[in-house]
Parts: structure tokens; C-alpha cells; sequence
């Protein structure tokens, strides 16, 4: 592989980009730009209306996700008492997030972004009504959750790489890395409050309600959505749905090598290191605790990346954003072993999750510059697809290759082995691809 050709062509395409673009600001714009950045820092983008919109209504959309990620994995967990069935769980959402994703970023580049999430944001929607009826009438059992977790994730399959491209054409080059973080803390304050707090609304109010809250929350995504004003891409710029659209994605994968890695990085991580399926088991056998423990546990790895919310705006200004992945992503492999080596003690494992958490914050930051920046407008939805294959279809298959490890040896070796093969996959990917260690984007 030419790696240092291939990293010069890189930085050359993005320059030659911000050129097309005109992506550099004027004298009086950049000179006041530090400036909002050192008073507001990554707050500042908010004032981009249709960006704060969506923001909003995703945060709100975000908490509901959680609450009814919490309410499935204890309904499976209650059902058949097996980790292997929660497990499953993961492996039943990863099959089409895998087999659509591209397919979704292909219609992300060729149809209308906002009439897409409007569609997909009220049929999901339903997914939820089907779960809260299903329990309120006793008929819910374990092929019922898994079609719905079936529907749900085809679903996601269109709706984030379409999301996802929609960002960068809300807000200024200058802001996106901004943005970019601020989406980032927002999902993962999201999932503390919401993951935590739906662990309790199980224990307090039952399942079905939890399930409707996640249904009314889309409906605020769809307010949102149909108050904004989305920049539609021109004619010429669209795709066409077909096999030539997959080949130019695969085509600008294969000159981009730096994206590949980095998104196979995050998918070894989640898929050995992600302890996700076993925490309904750890909450009742190792902190003998109930519902609420779980949702503990569940937010913990959030806690720790929120903690690191002062400093998003410096590691998204951080120039090596490769050699920044591969650090996060051993820091969380350390931390995932600790996890699995510590005593029955609650507090010291959700202290391990948030320390993993914080190290999943960095990649999630650098990893997305990498993504957004190197990808043009006109490849966005496919380039959000790949990346959603890699960063979302890694914890769903992780949560199967973990309960089944799990049911063979235990649910201690399976956490500690998959994180000692997160740090072993992760030095073999940098030796491999020297240029992740070199590039420098701007």
C-alpha cells in the first residue's frame, strides 16, 4: 500500500475542497470566529437555527432510544433468563443495519433528506405502539420483540446515514468539527439521564409506558423536522440508485484508506470489547441489583464520555485525529479488562465503563472529522452508511459473540478476553495502515 501517497492525496483533496467550496472565511469573519469559540466554544453552532432544530429534536428522540433499549434487553432478560437470548437481540438488529446501510446511504445521496426522516421517524414510531400494546395485552414474547427489533433497525438503516448527512449542510466548514462534538455530548448526556432514568421508570411505572414515551418522542423529531429548512443537494450532484452508486462509494473507500481503519478500529472494539449483553447478568448476579442497577450500568460509559465535555472542542481541534483513534481505542480495550477483573462492587465497575466511556468520547470525535471531512457533500450519505455499518453493526453483532462466549467459558472471561482482543486487533490495524499514525486533517 502507498501510504504516504495515499496521505498526501488525502490532504490534497480536502484542501482542493475548501478551495471549491470556498470554505475560507473573510478577514472580519475569521477574525471574530476564535473569538466565539473562546466565549461560547462548540454552543456557538446553535445559532445556526435549523442545525439547533435538529438538534433538539434528536436529543429528545435520543432519550427514548435509550429508554427502550433499557426496556428490551430487561424484557428478554425476564423472559428467558438466558444470555444468550439477550445476546441475540444484537444479532437480530446488526442483520440489517449491515445489509442496508449502504442501500440507505444510497438513497441519503439521491432523494430528499427531510421527506426520508419524516417517513422513517413516524414508522418508527409505530415499532414502539407495537411493543407498549403487545405488553399491555400479554401476548409480547420473544419472536414478537425480535420482528419489531427486526423492523427498528431496517429502519435506522436509512434514517442515520440520511441524519448524518444532513449536518454538514446546516452548518459552516469552520463549525463542524464544532458540531460534530456537540452531537456527541449530547448523545452520550442523552443516554445517561435517559438510560438511567428508564431503568427506573420499569421499576416505577412498567414497561408498556416506557415504550410509549419512546413513541411520542419521535413525533417531536417530525415537528422539528418539518420547521426546518434543509439545503437540498443540485440535480447533478445526486445519486442514482444502482450499482454504479456503490461502486463509486467502494471507489473513494479504496483512495481514502485512513477512513477504513479508523471505522474498522471502533467495529473490533465494539464488537470484542462491548461488555453491553452481559449487564443484565452482572446487575443481578455480581451487584445484586434489579432493574435500576442495570440502567446504572447502562449509562455508565456515557458518564465518563460526558465528563469530557469541557475539552470536545480541544480534541476536535486535535491535527492527528488517526493516531488519536488508536489511543482511544486501546484506553477503552484497559479499561473493559479492569471491568471484567473487578470485585462485586457497583460503584468500582461503573467507575471502569465511565473511564471506557471517556476513551469511546475521543475516537467518536476524531473519527467522525475523519469521516465528514474527507467525504464530499455528494458522498456523505454513503460515507455516513459505511461509517454506520462499522460503528453500530460492531456493538449488535459484539452483544451476540458475547453471550455466546459467555455461555461457554463465563460472563467474566468473555469481558476480559474481548478486551485484551480490542487492543490486540487495534495494533495489528495501525501496523497495517501506517498512514492512520501520520495524517493530519484541517
Amino acid at each position: 500500500m502507498k501510504t504516504e501517497s495515499s496521505d498526501e492525496a488525502l490532504r490534497d483533496g480536502v484542501a482542493a475542497r475548501e478551495r471549491a467550496e470556498g470554505a475560507a472565511a473573510s478577514p472580519s469573519t475569521a477574525s471574530t470566529l476564535p473569538a466565539r469559540r473562546s466565549r461560547a466554544g462548540s454552543w456557538h453552532v446553535m445559532r445556526n437555527r435549523d442545525y439547533a432544530l435538529l438538534f433538539w429534536g434528536q436529543m429528545v428522540s435520543s432519550a427514548g432510544t435509550q429508554m427502550r433499549a433499557v426496556a428490551l434487553l430487561w424484557q428478554i432478560y425476564l423472559v428467558s433468563h438466558s444470555n444468550v437470548a439477550v445476546g441475540a437481540l444484537g444479532l437480530v438488529q446488526a442483520i440489517p443495519r449491515l445489509a442496508l446501510s449502504l442501500l440507505g446511504g444510497v438513497f441519503a445521496d439521491a432523494l430528499d433528506r427531510k421527506r426520508m426522516l419524516l417517513v422513517i421517524n413516524v414508522s418508527l414510531a409505530v415499532t414502539s405502539a407495537v411493543l407498549a400494546l403487545t405488553t399491555i395485552f400479554h401476548i409480547i414474547n420473544l419472536p414478537i420483540i425480535y420482528a419489531v427489533a427486526l423492523a427498528s433497525s431496517a429502519l435506522s438503516a436509512f434514517e442515520f446515514p440520511t441524519r448524518q448527512a444532513i449536518v454538514p449542510t446546516l452548518v459552516t466548514r469552520a463549525e463542524l468539527s464544532d458540531a460534530l462534538s456537540l452531537n456527541m455530548v449530547s448523545m452520550q448526556l442523552t443516554s445517561i439521564v435517559a438510560t438511567a432514568l428508564g431503568g427506573f421508570m420499569i421499576a416505577w411505572i412498567g414497561l408498556a409506558s416506557t415504550y410509549w414515551f419512546d413513541a411520542l418522542s419521535y413525533l417531536v423529531v417530525v415537528a422539528a423536522l418539518l420547521a426546518m429548512v434543509v439545503p437540498a443537494l443540485a440535480a447533478a450532484q445526486r445519486a442514482k440508485v444502482g450499482v454504479e452508486a456503490f461502486a463509486e462509494g467502494w471507489r473513494f473507500l479504496q483512495a481514502h484508506p485512513i477512513i477504513l481503519a479508523s471505522l474498522s478500529l471502533d467495529f473490533f472494539a465494539t464488537f470484542f470489547g462491548s461488555p453491553r449483553a452481559l449487564l443484565p447478568f452482572y446487575a443481578t448476579n455480581v451487584y445484586h441489583t434489579g432493574a435500576a442497577g442495570l440502567g446504572v450500568l447502562l449509562a455508565a460509559t456515557s458518564i465518563g464520555a460526558v465528563a469530557l465535555a469541557p475539552l470536545t472542542g480541544r480534541i476536535g481541534r486535535f491535527r492527528r485525529q488517526g493516531l488519536g483513534v488508536v489511543l482511544a481505542v486501546i484506553g477503552w480495550g484497559v479499561a473493559i479488562v479492569l471491568f471484567g477483573l473487578a470485585p462485586g462492587w457497583l460503584w468500582l465497575g461503573v467507575a471502569f465503563l465511565a473511564i471506557a466511556g471517556a476513551a469511546d468520547m475521543v475516537s467518536m470525535i476524531l473519527r467522525g472529522i475523519i469521516v465528514q471531512l474527507t467525504s464530499p457533500d455528494e458522498l456523505r450519505g454513503r460515507m455516513s452508511a459505511v461509517s454506520s455499518m462499522f460503528t453500530i453493526g460492531g456493538p449488535m453483532l459484539g452483544q451476540f459473540e458475547s453471550g455466546v462466549v459467555a455461555a461457554i467459558l463465563t460472563p467474566e472471561l468473555s469481558v476480559v478476553g474481548g478486551g485484551l482482543a480490542t487492543i490486540a486487533a487495534t495494533l495489528l490495524i495501525a501496523a497495517k495502515v501506517p498512514v492512520l499514525l501520520k495524517s493530519r486533517l484541517q
